[in-house]
């Protein structure tokens, strides 16, 4: 399962615990011919994907609004899929809010449909909008009822950039049922350490694991580093092959699903994720939830969280930092409350936590309006 998305996913199958759920999705394929609709019932949730033929223009106006025009169109053509199957809608719940909040929008416009917004954009953080998105994610965020920032890093992200309303922030959901806690019958051989993303360098620095990994085997060879995820795994292993990182010191596993990811977990001592940025970062959550300890950079979301009780925390890009935490890390794992990493995360963290938060809202929401 691709890591993209599967955190709304998770939301939703929260909620269906306590309400009819159906989530729509709208993506564009590169060939006309591939045009297709899926709707079927997965964990309570009803899910409607409606493909459509990507646009492809030389003028970027044109090709915008066109992007936009057939966005729209399978928006709409989903949700009536979905209405078929549900009957009757009282609330939306947007999750990014650009661009599926113009039909929000459209939702509230023509069916007075109120709407909230969960929001785990990293592009608040880089800023990294046209000047067309900005009018439309402030137009989109100002009508929502209330922002459900999935971290108050985010928050004050999104308050820095322009953006008033009420705020409430409601953090990811792990599978508390699959994440849980197992104590090792017997420790492992050699220090097992563990990091699982997108493998997109930009974003995880993966390439500063790599170079400071090999750092660490000039200095000794009683680890192993795992490396998982559902993007370049190929690139990984050249720059691997490159720094001449020893083969028996270092593995990669590529896409995993949930249910993987929890096993890898657990057969871990530690977990480390070295990103330039973050909204949350669930795998940290997940982490926690089994009782490893987290070496992160101090990047934002979860890392910012980080104590002397559950893990470490370095600079973004510091290499140095990163090599003398993993080096701590690995002497000092005993010292670790691996029990209470866990109960903390389970307690916060878990499908019954999270989805009363959003019920409170719901309600309220629906009642006011």
């Amino acid at each position: 399962m691709p890591f993209n998305g599967n955190f709304i996913q998770q939301h939703a199958k929260a909620v269906s615990r306590h309400c009819n759920v159906a989530a729509i999705h709208a993506l564009p394929v590169a060939e006309k011919s591939k045009e297709k609709i899926t709707a079927k019932w997965n964990n309570g949730v009803y899910e409607v994907v409606v493909y459509y033929a990507k646009i492809n223009s030389n003028t970027p106006i044109l090709s915008q609004y066109q992007k936009g025009k057939e966005q729209q169109k399978a928006y709409i053509k989903a949700y009536e899929i979905a209405l078929k199957e549900i009957k009757s809608f009282n609330l939306v719940h947007l999750n990014v809010v650009y661009p599926a909040g113009l039909f929000a929008l459209y939702l509230n416009k023509n069916y007075n449909l109120p709407f909230i917004l969960t929001e785990h954009w990293t592009a608040f953080q880089k800023d990294s909008f046209t000047k067309l998105e900005k009018y439309f994610v402030k137009k989109i965020a100002k009508k929502a009822l209330m922002i459900c920032p999935v971290s108050e890093h985010l928050k004050t992200a999104m308050i820095a950039f322009g953006i008033e309303n009420t705020f409430k922030v409601i953090p990811n959901v792990v599978d508390t049922d699959l994440f849980k806690f197992k104590p090792k019958v017997t420790p492992n051989k050699r220090t097992e350490i563990l990091h699982i993303s997108n493998l997109k360098d930009d974003h995880k620095n993966v390439s500063g694991i790599l170079n400071t990994i090999k750092k660490l085997s000039l200095e000794r060879s009683d680890f192993c580093l795992t490396i998982a995820g559902d993007g370049d795994i190929e690139q990984c292993k050249e720059n691997a092959d490159t720094l001449n990182i020893p083969e028996d010191l270092i593995k990669f596993e590529g896409e995993k699903t949930q249910k993987e990811v929890a096993e890898l977990m657990n057969k871990s001592d530690f977990f480390i994720i070295f990103s330039n940025y973050e909204t949350f970062s669930i795998v940290i959550a997940e982490a926690w939830a089994l009782g490893l300890p987290v070496i992160s950079s101090k990047c934002g979301g979860l890392t910012e969280e980080i104590n002397i009780q559950n893990g470490i925390s370095v600079a973004p890009k510091n290499e140095k930092e990163l090599l003398n935490a993993i080096l701590h890390m690995m002497d000092n794992l005993s010292k670790y409350n691996l029990h209470d990493i866990a109960a903390k995360t389970q307690d916060r963290f878990s499908f019954n936590k999270v989805s009363k938060q959003f019920l409170e809202i719901y309600n309220n929401t629906i009642v006011k309006n």
